[in-house]
């Protein structure tokens, strides 16, 4: 379970305080970083992503008016940045070497098996890039960074009904995309 930042910190943030904002990049860091992985499609252009919205978050903590929670506003912030990134270029997955940084493998699996797990996780990592930018962000939130529905529907603004259809579509499209490579 995700830890949150408390309104102290959140108000130090505010004030200025740039240890208080180290701090709380702590709390908030690989979450950002998984939402802004699995939408970028590979881990650079997800750590430029993950910096560009902490940037953002530190340049607007002042406007922040804890109407929601501040992880809220602060996925919110991430999600738009990452779908501005995605309307500009469709992500690239890239070499099966790079799941090592996605999916912690079997390290006890033989060879071989290591091998097909590497081979299903990036058929994963396709089918989810496969997604339409806003079913992808919602499966990812769900599935990726393990958000209910109800605070992923304060990020898109839609209810919490429209999040359990849209992320159970996404999840049918991806079974879907699989069934040929799981049924061999």
């Amino acid at each position: 379970m995700e830890h949150q930042a408390d309104i102290g910190l959140i108000a130090a943030c505010q004030q200025g305080d740039a240890q208080a904002f180290r701090q709380v990049h702590e709390i908030y860091r690989d979450r950002v970083f998984a939402l802004c992985r699995h939408m970028a499609g590979n881990r650079d252009d997800a750590e430029d992503l993950t910096q560009e919205v902490f940037v953002q978050a530190f340049r607007h903590v002042g406007s922040f008016r804890a109407e929601a929670a501040f992880g809220t506003w602060l996925y919110r912030i991430a999600a738009n940045r990452c779908m501005a990134e995605a309307r500009r270029r469709r992500p690239v997955f890239a070499d099966v070497s790079e799941i090592d940084n996605v999916v912690a493998l079997d390290r006890s699996a033989s060879p071989d098996q290591q091998l097909v797990q590497k081979e299903l996780v990036q058929r994963v990592e396709e089918a989810i890039a496969a997604l339409p930018e806003s079913q992808r962000l919602l499966f990812v939130l769900a599935t990726q960074v393990g958000m209910k529905y109800k605070d992923i529907g304060q990020i898109v603004e839609c209810s919490e009904d429209a999040v359990k259809v849209r992320v159970h579509r996404a999840r049918k499209r991806i079974r879907d995309a699989l069934k040929g490579y799981l049924a061999a």
